[in-house]
């Protein structure tokens, strides 16, 4: 397992520094190691004070590494010149040749400062020229190279600024900019531009976030342009996936939350793949109502119907034998994501569920294979919810969930005027659907 080093504050709230770039580093495949140089005391309002680590700690804590391959450095809040004396030193002894990100951290979001003149100064002459990649944002690169920066060719002008003070390639964050928002790479022959769209919102740890994935995608072999524009591509998926932890203050995001919710999606989809193989194999065409039938399987924690995995055009019986007509998708099927999400309120783990054809016989045959059953009788909804089109189902199910001191398997009705009888199947994932669905037929 390669491991990464994070040399940073300690943020207590996990939005910024060495505690959000280590789980950027464990969500890319790295084991991350966290070394702080100080406890910046903020929240989601931004930072009220800082604490050095004592430099004795600090130094102590890098001689306990003396042992191990780092096969690369990300920098954050270095505080004074003293750690960056501790840490030239350190990368030129223990991790020459591998990739370091130098994130000049120079104030917070509300303005706090977190790093002293003579840190500036330090920063220029000892840790920029170590630095494969430098990624300031525009205050920051203002800063460091004394000029204004109130057009896109200065950003260039600053760029080639830092650049002839000793870092490989340059990456200015344009977030503080007026103006058409873009970001811009710099490597010393040429420049690339990556748009950005604004956001009407701030998250805290971007700049945190942002040069740890850089430095991951350095760690992976990528070359530098290359993972300049991989990091901004996952910088766009984690500003969309943005959520607050306190109103009003800053917004979070998670690199690891977001790789779980696509590993839960994936999960479901391959699944629901599956299934469509195995529906086809057993072939259940008795059990395909006039309005088709269809499956569908939510990702843990579902909220919506785009968290709720089903076949689009439904499921469907021609010449005895059963056809599922597309392969499985997100948001397929309104009906029945309503139907599971409205069990799901009850009982969270069942998540998935079936609309079967209504018959007698497949009812006592559930009762007889030991199937937990529950009637509703649709007759007696109330005129309100009968009128409000995709109520109806919600209502049902509800009624049941409360009346009923048990988990039923299945749910099924009788039909009213329009409304077909119907069986509706619930198990905690497709395949145990499907053996439900099996004790039905014998």
């Amino acid at each position: 397992m390669k491991t990464l080093l994070s040399i940073a504050g300690f943020d207590p709230t996990s939005g910024a520094g060495i505690t959000k770039d280590v789980e950027v580093f464990f969500s890319l495949g790295f084991h991350g190691i966290g070394i702080p140089t100080s406890f910046v005391i903020q929240g989601p309002r931004g930072v009220s004070s800082l604490h050095p680590v004592p430099i004795e700690i600090f130094e102590n804590m890098l001689e306990e590494l003396k042992e191990i391959e780092i096969e690369g450095v990300k920098t954050g809040v270095f505080v004074n010149d003293e750690y960056m004396e501790i840490f030239s030193t350190f990368i030129s002894e223990k991790a020459k040749k591998k990739p370091v990100v130098v994130d000049p951290v120079m104030k917070s979001k509300n303005g706090y400062s977190l790093l002293d003149e003579r840190g500036v100064l330090k920063l220029k002459e000892r840790v920029i020229p170590l630095s494969t990649a430098i990624t300031p944002n525009k205050d920051e690169a203002e800063a460091l190279t004394g000029l204004k920066i109130e057009r896109a060719e200065d950003v260039r002008e600053c760029a080639k600024r830092l650049k002839e003070l000793g870092a490989k390639n340059v990456i200015i964050k344009g977030g503080h900019m007026e103006g058409e928002l873009f970001d811009l790479f710099y490597d010393g022959s040429s420049f690339i531009e990556k748009k950005k769209q604004r956001l009407e919102r701030t998250v805290h740890g971007t700049g945190c976030i942002f040069s740890s994935v850089l430095l991951s995608f350095l760690a992976m072999g990528l070359d530098p342009r290359e993972a300049f524009l991989e990091a901004e591509n996952t910088m766009d998926f984690l500003m969309r996936e943005a959520y607050s932890i306190h109103e009003p203050g800053y917004m979070y995001s998670s690199l690891s939350l977001s790789m779980g919710e696509l590993a839960r999606r994936f999960e479901v989809l391959s699944k629901m793949k599956e299934l469509k193989d195995k529906i086809e194999i057993l072939n259940p065409v008795d059990l395909i109502p006039e309005v088709q039938m269809n499956v569908c399987y939510a990702i843990q924690g579902a909220k919506g119907i785009e968290d709720v995995c089903a076949y689009p055009g439904r499921i469907w019986k021609y010449g005895g034998k059963v056809f599922v007509k597309s392969d499985p998708e997100f948001g397929a099927s309104s009906h029945m994501a309503r139907a599971i999400l409205t069990f799901m309120k009850f009982y969270p783990h069942i998540r998935s569920c079936a609309n079967l054809k209504y018959k007698k016989e497949f009812v006592e045959n559930g009762k007889k294979n030991g199937l937990k059953i529950a009637y509703v009788d649709r007759r007696f909804e109330p005129p309100e919810v009968k009128e409000k089109e995709g109520r109806s189902l919600d209502f049902l199910i509800e009624k049941v969930l409360k009346e009923n001191p048990f988990i039923p398997d299945l749910i099924y009705d009788e039909g009213d005027f329009g409304k077909e009888p119907m069986i509706r199947v619930f198990a905690k994932d497709p395949f145990e659907l499907l053996n439900k669905m099996e004790k039905l037929l014998r």
